[in-house]
């Protein structure tokens, strides 16, 4: 007959439940629909702007037209045509820094931890979105301008929101642990003291 454990023992592992920090949960939440209105408006442009001034230094003419409904570039191939690139959520990226937003913001915003360390954990990570979006961005315009739109095609495909978590998932976790760490510390500096 097998030997039975008395209750009590068995349940020593659970005696810790954290209580969710929903306070800092509505923080996060209204953070982030902030931080992604004002981003939206501004992205793309930014994101324009900044792979035309990276092509000029490349002697690369590219035209940024006026009057479209959604942002785009106009880009001429050495063999004489034009390649127009719209910007569209996937394109730009700004997909997967709504996806690193939502993962932040509800798995590591209800642990416990310094508010300031998740606000400024979940901003850098937008931050390194938007940087990887550019790079991102900036090679698929390179790759078409010197091999033409089908391998534009390709590049996006390969770079494309799968090609996304190569950032999201890194940064997401250095932000979830640095979130632990500060907390673990606490916790030890509270028992050293007892």
């Amino acid at each position: 007959m097998p030997s039975l454990r008395p209750l009590s023992r068995c349940r020593q592992g659970f005696q810790y439940k954290e209580k969710p920090q929903f306070l800092h949960l509505v923080v996060g939440v209204v953070v982030a629909i902030l931080s992604y209105s004002v981003l939206l408006h501004s992205f793309q442009l930014f994101l324009l702007d900044a792979t035309t001034g990276m092509l000029s230094l490349e002697r690369i003419f590219v035209e940024k037209p006026l009057g479209l409904e959604a942002p785009s570039l106009v880009l001429r191939l050495p063999d004489g045509s034009d390649l127009s690139l719209t910007f569209t959520l996937m394109r730009s990226g700004f997909l997967s820094i709504i996806v690193f937003g939502l993962l932040f913001v509800f798995m590591a915003f209800p642990l416990a931890g310094p508010l300031w360390l998740k606000i400024a954990c979940l901003e850098f990570g937008t931050f390194v979105g938007l940087a990887w979006s550019f790079i991102r961005f900036s090679t698929a315009v390179l790759i078409a301008y010197h091999f033409g739109a089908g391998a534009l095609a390709l590049s996006e495909f390969v770079t494309s929101s799968v090609v996304d978590f190569l950032w999201v998932i890194p940064v997401w976790s250095l932000g979830l642990s640095a979130v632990l760490s500060v907390r673990r510390k606490k916790t030890t500096r509270k028992e050293r003291e007892f």
